[in-house]
């Protein structure tokens, strides 16, 4: 039994899950360890917008109000998951 109640195995495969998309959103954010954008106010707390590594096409859709296709074709070329391209996608609206 693993440290947190699952198999090794499934641990393994959280952590690899986990890396996949850190990738995936370093790659829509834009290459690089500190992503530029603009931060948001939060108190106490700093939050990036994506401003960068999002295609002209997907923030044409976005901005047209067609946020399906514009999170289907960020998905494509991002290979981020549903939620992660949805909330790049809510922020480019």
């Amino acid at each position: 039994m693993g440290l947190f109640g699952g198999s090794d195995e499934d641990l393994r495969r959280r952590v690899q899950e986990l890396e996949r998309r850190v990738i995936a959103l370093e790659r829509a954010l834009g290459s690089g360890p500190r992503p530029t954008g603009e931060l948001t106010e939060a108190p106490g707390v700093e939050i990036l917008k994506p401003q960068s590594g999002v295609s002209d096409l997907v923030r044409q859709l976005a901005i047209r109000g067609d946020k399906i296709a514009a999170i289907k074709l960020l998905r494509d070329e991002t290979g981020l998951g549903l939620r992660e391209a949805k909330d790049v996608v809510d922020g480019l609206a």
